[in-house]
């Protein structure tokens, strides 16, 4: 098990994308490779003192699962041509995730993951709704982020060695005492949900979030 781990500021998710605290207190960001990196003593000590809404994670896990996004602030917004360029992609025109892009895949529908945007020898200019550029212009800014979707606080947090805080554990009984649900607040929005399950997040309250769970509300 290495001694590795993230600590993520859930007030900041962006998108889909989690956002971390960066290395020496420079703030947050979606990009795990400027995420500040504690021990497991660390990220327990910062846990202990931190707010609802800091969360440490293992490191291992979610570089298991990073993909590769691309801000549209980092890119052309019209269409580029260099001569001699024999590689292109495309990302969809006014459309993101976030503030990420969602690139032309070939035959499959679009995605950020910037791994599975489709390389192609010319740039299809006259194709409506989509930029063309140069994939080296794409892929020197490239960067990896952690869907917040996928947070599994059992194998991330639990079974990486860090317990629930003292304020945390009274919060939840708290909470539990006149109605035996959980406060939790959506990782994705922030919305307060309440929900009988007291380990996992089960869905959010608001119908306009990416996490809704009609099934749940």
């Amino acid at each position: 098990m290495n001694d590795r781990f993230y600590m993520l500021c859930l007030r900041e998710t962006v998108g889909t994308n989690a956002s971390f605290h960066c290395r020496n207190g420079n703030g947050y960001s979606s990009n795990i490779d400027a995420a500040h990196v504690y021990t497991l003593q660390e990220a327990q000590e910062r846990w202990n003192k931190g707010r609802p809404i800091d969360l440490p994670v293992a490191a291992d896990c979610v570089d298991e699962l990073a993909i590769w996004h691309v801000d549209c602030q980092q890119l052309p917004g019209e269409s580029l041509i260099e001569p001699g360029c024999t590689q292109y992609v495309a990302y969809v025109k006014g459309e993101w995730d976030g503030n990420d892009v969602y690139w032309l895949a070939g035959t499959e529908l679009p995605t950020t993951d910037f791994t599975k945007a489709y390389i192609h020898p010319f740039a299809v200019t006259t194709s409506e709704g989509l930029i063309w550029l140069p994939y080296h212009l794409a892929n020197k800014v490239k960067r990896r982020t952690f869907c917040i979707n996928r947070l599994d606080r059992r194998k991330m947090i639990q079974a990486r060695g860090l317990r629930q805080p003292d304020w945390l554990k009274r919060q939840k009984r708290r909470d539990r005492t006149s109605t035996g649900k959980t406060r939790w607040n959506c990782p994705c929005c922030g919305r307060i949900s309440w929900q009988l399950n007291p380990y996992d997040f089960d869905g959010c309250s608001n119908y306009m979030c990416e996490n809704w769970n009609k099934n749940v509300y």
